[in-house]
Order: structure tokens, then C-alpha cells, then sequence
């Protein structure tokens, strides 16, 4: 799970959701987005670049980041509430730069590299949302966050870097995603924390009301 990286990586995980509601490995190495630029720019992958380095070892180990498997990883139901900004009412937001949902007895327990944060963890949600006009979502931090909208993804901010942020218009990609004002539509989250030196998850947006959905283990 834990690799050397420092940017953002496109098309690590298919473009729609697998069956039982998780991502789909796609690719070990991915796609440059452009370290340097902040919020990246999305585009399509240079044909020429092919790195020898990989940054998720193989589909099998990937498929299970986010489904229980004995003896690899364990599932703790906690909370994420969102406030709203007192400055800017209509603003829901939650952020920390010292996001470590588990407690140092928790789980595995405490990252060999690290005696007093619980690192290397993954962060799964999914949600119902009413989709008007106008709404945004976005998120800020390190390392993967993959969210699908209505089974698409959405925000692509695969592999380990410092802090980026990535934001949904859903305005501007309407279309591509299928959705229509008044409808009703599921948001899928993937966070993954993979390194052992920060741990910054940042969300803001003006949706006022999530319905909480199942998690499939």
C-alpha cells in the first residue's frame, strides 16, 4: 500500500463503479496530472510517458482496500460531520490537518514508522444527495480520493502527493455524469492515507443534506 510518490495520478481505477458499489483497479501506474499546478487541470494521459514505477502493486492487493479481509484489514464505523462555515453561510465543511479517524489502539495499531499516529488506512463513503443547481463539492488533502457520482467518476486524485485539491462542478459535468436538477443521486468516497508523515482531508461544499447509504463489506 505504502509507496514513494509526490503527484497526482489519473486512471488508476475505471471510470465507473464495479457491482458491489467499489472501485475497479485499472492500471498500477496511472497518468501524470501536473504536480505543479494547484487545483490540477484535468486532461488526457501524454502517450509518451510510461514510468517503470508503480504505485498500487496489483489489482488483487487494491481489491482489498476497501473489503474486509482477515488477517489484511478491519472495518470501524465513525462519524464525519460537516459544519457550516460561520463566515460564509450555506458552507458545510470539515477539515483537519491531523485527520486519524483510528485511535492508536485501534485496528493494527500504531504505523511501525510512526509510534503515534495510526497511518495507512483507507476511508470508504457513500451517500444520497439531492442534485440543484449550482452545487459544488470539493476536496483538499493527501493521499487517493476517487468519488463517484451516480456510479461515474467524478474526482480523480489517485496516489500519494501532498495536499491537492480537486472539485466537482456539477453544473459543468451534468452531463457526463447523468444527472438531472430534482433527481436524487448516489456519491461513492475512496480515501486512502498511504504515507506516514501527514494526514490532511479537507471537504467543502454548498449541499446542505446527505442520506447516509450502506457500505458493502
Amino acid at each position: 500500500m505504502q509507496f514513494s510518490g509526490d503527484e497526482v495520478r489519473l486512471q488508476l481505477v475505471e471510470a465507473t463503479l464495479g457491482p458491489d458499489s467499489k472501485p475497479v483497479f485499472r492500471d498500477s501506474v496511472g497518468c501524470p496530472w501536473g504536480i505543479n499546478e494547484d487545483p490540477p487541470t484535468p486532461r488526457e494521459c501524454d502517450p509518451y510517458w510510461s514510468p517503470d514505477i508503480p504505485v498500487i502493486t496489483s489489482a488483487e492487493t487494491f481489491d482489498q482496500w476497501y473489503r474486509d479481509v482477515e488477517g489484511v484489514n478491519q472495518t470501524f464505523v465513525k462519524e464525519l460531520e460537516l459544519t457550516e462555515s460561520p463566515t460564509e453561510p450555506g458552507k458545510f465543511v470539515y477539515e483537519s490537518s491531523e485527520f486519524f479517524p483510528l485511535g492508536p489502539d485501534e485496528g493494527f495499531g500504531v504505523s511501525p514508522a510512526n509510534n503515534s499516529k495510526n497511518y495507512l488506512f483507507t476511508t470508504e463513503v457513500h451517500l444520497q444527495f439531492g442534485y440543484v443547481k449550482g452545487q459544488v463539492f470539493s476536496f483538499t488533502g493527501d493521499d487517493d480520493m476517487w468519488i463517484f457520482v451516480n456510479g461515474k467518476l467524478a474526482l480523480d486524485l489517485g496516489s500519494m502527493h501532498l495536499p491537492k485539491t480537486g472539485e466537482i462542478d456539477f453544473d459543468a459535468v451534468a452531463g457526463e455524469l447523468g444527472i438531472v436538477p430534482g433527481n436524487t443521486y448516489s456519491m461513492d468516497i475512496f480515501h486512502a492515507e498511504r504515507h506516514t508523515s501527514e494526514s490532511n482531508f479537507k471537504i467543502e461544499t454548498n449541499i446542505s443534506c446527505f442520506v447516509p447509504g450502506p457500505i458493502v463489506r
